[in-house]
């Protein structure tokens, strides 16, 4: 029964814990656009959410996608729905295919990255209807920022679970 109990609580302990680390990232996130005046925003909400969906599949669910991405979409005045319905299909993907994504090296994982970044940020701003030419320019820089800034989401984070998850 205590063997139970220690699992469940566990289970609890990793779950507030993956909900903490997407908490403080969309926390930055907001922060970060709102002091840069920008059309297209550094996702790192959505890069902490892929990191979870392939170091903790089973443990991180789909709930998080949901109640983040309504936030978002809250926050930055967006059609309601459209970022949860982004995470939804990027966190199933990452889920599905985290075998193969683990075993990919820190800059296949980057490359990854940025393609999904790039991908959602183009959904996004279908779903704006706002298009213009600077919009361009700042996709591909905030890209490649989150295709470097990759490596260092996933040490934090990695050394965060190693410390945190696996010590309990």
């Amino acid at each position: 029964m205590t063997e139970y109990l220690d699992k469940k609580n566990n289970f609890i302990s990793v779950y507030f814990f993956i909900g903490i680390t997407i908490f403080f990232s969309f926390l930055l996130e907001i922060f970060l656009s709102n002091m840069f005046d920008l059309s297209v925003y550094l996702p790192l909400t959505l890069m902490v959410l892929i990191y979870w969906n392939m170091a903790l599949p089973k443990n991180i669910g789909l709930i998080w996608a949901m109640i983040f991405g309504f936030s978002l979409d809250i926050n930055q005045e967006v059609l309601l729905g459209s970022h949860v319905l982004l995470f939804l299909f990027i966190s199933y993907l990452t889920q599905r295919y985290f075998h193969r994504l683990r075993a990919l090296y820190t800059i296949q994982q980057s490359l990854f990255v940025a393609i999904v970044v790039l991908i959602y940020q183009i959904f996004l701003i279908s779903f704006l209807g706002e298009f213009k030419e600077s919009i361009v320019i700042e996709l591909i820089s905030l890209t490649l920022i989150s295709a470097l800034i990759w490596p260092i989401i996933f040490g934090i984070l990695r050394q965060l679970r190693i410390k945190f998850i696996q010590s309990n």
